[in-house]
């Protein structure tokens, strides 16, 4: 596969991935063994997918969004038992286009290392970057409002994903040289900033008997929020009408939360 042009193994890649999603699917293997082993699969895959182009250092930002995304599918399918059929394939198939596109995003902000923010496509490689954030987002929290664990125990896991989120997304920032001067405690400050407000947001709708789906979406809205906060802050583009449109995406889906509340 190394020899291949890049966007062929790619697609090879997300044939691999989604071949694997069916195989788990229609076949009855033991669910961890199958799910350690295929993420194990995909990381290996992934990487050969985007050599050569990249160092060790590279290998967890690379490795990050096809892990999530993998396990979002699989545990999707686990804890979601009584999905139809179609939806199912529709799952499956719609997630490997999203690991399709986050390889091509690996492959132009990180794999390449393009230096100069104001070149379009490390633009469009930025924003597919953060777009795929959110998306990924939701289904692994909804996995993980399922699991049969404490609420504050749920929330940690939330926030470590966050944190190894964010930290992936401000490195992805920082390739520009025009953001050379963030010093790490300030990225460490900026972390922090990003993940606060959706670790409250996750512990404060725990005690609502609300559907898993609806905590997480909100949970991500407030995200989304700090995420876009956070990319203004360090570009220094903060403006108040960015701050109230966030504000009023989460407020919608606060409102949600409350009206489907059974």
């Amino acid at each position: 596969m190394i020899g291949i042009a890049r966007r062929t193994k790619f697609l090879i890649f997300t044939i691999i991935y989604i071949f694997g999603c069916l195989l788990f699917e229609y076949t009855k293997f033991d669910k961890l063994i199958f799910l350690s082993a295929f993420v194990f699969l995909i990381v290996i895959t992934n990487l050969i997918a985007l050599y050569p182009g990249y160092s060790l250092k590279d290998t967890f930002y690379i490795s990050f969004q096809p892990v999530v995304i993998s396990v979002g599918t699989i545990a999707g399918l686990i804890f979601f038992p009584n999905l139809n059929e179609y939806f199912k394939l529709t799952l499956i198939l719609a997630s490997g286009f999203l690991l399709y596109i986050s390889t091509l995003t690996n492959n132009l902000v990180i794999a390449e290392k393009i230096e100069d923010a104001s070149l379009p496509l490390f633009r469009v490689g930025l924003i597919w970057t953060q777009i795929l954030l959110i998306i990924q987002s939701i289904p692994l929290i909804t996995i993980v409002y399922k699991l049969d664990l404490l609420f504050i125990y749920q929330s940690l896991i939330i926030l470590l994903y966050f944190i190894a989120a964010s930290f992936i997304y401000i490195h992805t920032l920082l390739l520009s040289r025009k953001n050379d001067a963030v010093s790490s405690r300030e990225v460490l400050l900026i972390v922090t900033q990003m993940v606060y407000l959706p670790f409250l947001a996750s512990i404060s709708t725990s005690f609502m008997p609300a559907e898993s789906f609806l905590r997480a979406t909100f949970v991500t809205s407030i995200y989304m929020g700090m995420v876009g906060y956070s990319r203004n802050y360090i570009e220094n583009s903060i403006t108040r009408n960015l701050v109230v449109q966030y504000s009023l995406i989460s407020l919608f889906f606060l409102i949600v939360l409350f009206i489907f509340n059974p």
